[in-house]
């Protein structure tokens, strides 16, 4: 029994499951999840009832036989296991940004944007204040859909908030929002494929992007970020999920970030929680749909997550990516992707 089967597995006794709960118990990616349902499914441990999966009796007996108990959570039910809450420094941010979240450009599959709800990006101000990359500093953003960089200029803690984006939607109403509220924020259009702007380069202490879920893509996000910082000891934020990044793809990115003289100083499972629920999941073509074993329903909660790096210069910085690179599907697209649409 691999670690796949073995998550499955051990937490059908608790209740039946659906697709989304199922993907959301297990280390492994989308591809391998699907492929042990498929497979536990043909060996008759599991089986579908409408949407939910079932564990058998023969899958129950197989449990007992190898003294395997059910699983019994220890994650902390306040802070929904992120670590963190809103507190009351940040309280009134948050009140403030949930407007303005309100009002959001809605996100596109054309960027492979996916949005993390308001309090999330209020934690994420929180981590990164707790690290000391948010006061009295500098940030830059390289995409920014969900618009964490007005959550954190509105908490009046860093001096200038930049944001490079590829969604002249999004670069409209950032601005917007920042004249209206006299915010430090300013946002500019921009596309990744290109080198980071001269003006650019050597002027932040912190980066923060979401980058796009392939060896290459997180390769020229990061490269880019890279630029923007100032030397050793400027930091930089990221996230990556096991939902669409095999440990294959965390081993070849970790080795990108130790080439590029990054740190990993924390990791934060799951932090990340993105709001992918509603129609368009069942009705736009996406993979972790079509390849499925049982028919799921619509998604209910932010079941889409992923998890928050923060990486630290270590001597003189490396970018691994610094000229003009030619667009073209592997930067977005891979055998891990799932969530995404061609």
């Amino acid at each position: 029994m691999d670690r796949t089967e073995y998550e499955i597995l051990r937490n059908l006794p608790n209740k039946e499951m659906s697709l989304w709960e199922t993907i959301n118990i297990q280390d492994g990616d989308i591809r391998c999840t699907i492929e042990t349902l498929k497979r536990l499914m043909n060996d008759g441990f599991v089986k579908a009832i409408n949407d939910k999966i079932v564990l058998t009796e023969r899958g129950n007996k197989y449990l007992k036989e190898n003294k395997i108990t059910a699983f019994e959570s220890s994650q902390c039910s306040c802070c929904d296991g992120t670590g963190y809450v809103v507190s009351e420094k940040f309280t009134s941010a948050f009140e403030e940004f949930k407007k303005v979240f309100l009002g959001r450009p809605l996100e596109t599959a054309e960027f492979d944007q996916g949005v993390v709800p308001p309090e999330n990006s209020i934690k994420r101000a929180e981590f990164v204040y707790e690290r000391g990359d948010l006061e009295r500093k500098k940030l830059l953003f390289l995409g920014d859909d969900d618009l964490t960089s007005i959550a954190m200029a509105l908490t009046k803690l860093p001096d200038e908030v930049h944001v490079i984006e590829i969604d002249q939607r999004i670069v409209d109403y950032i601005n917007t929002v920042s004249k209206e509220k006299n915010l430090n924020v300013m946002a500019h259009l921009y596309n990744a494929v290109n080198p980071l702007p001269d003006e650019l380069k050597n002027k932040f202490d912190t980066f923060l992007t979401d980058p796009v879920e392939t060896v290459k893509g997180m390769r020229v996000f990061i490269s880019r970020c890279l630029l923007s910082l100032k030397g050793e000891g400027s930091a930089g934020y990221f996230g990556l999920s096991h939902y669409e990044s095999s440990l294959k793809k965390w081993l070849e990115v970790e080795k990108d970030l130790m080439e590029m003289n990054l740190a990993i100083t924390d990791v934060l499972r799951d932090f990340n929680k993105y709001l992918l629920v509603g129609e368009r999941i069942l009705t736009e073509g996406f993979r972790v749909v079509k390849e499925s074993p049982v028919k799921p329903n619509l998604p209910d909660y932010p079941w889409y997550r992923s998890t928050f790096f923060r990486v630290e210069i270590v001597g003189k910085p490396n970018p691994l990516v610094t000229g003009t690179v030619e667009w073209n599907r592997e930067i977005y697209f891979d055998e891990d992707t799932y969530v995404a649409l061609s």
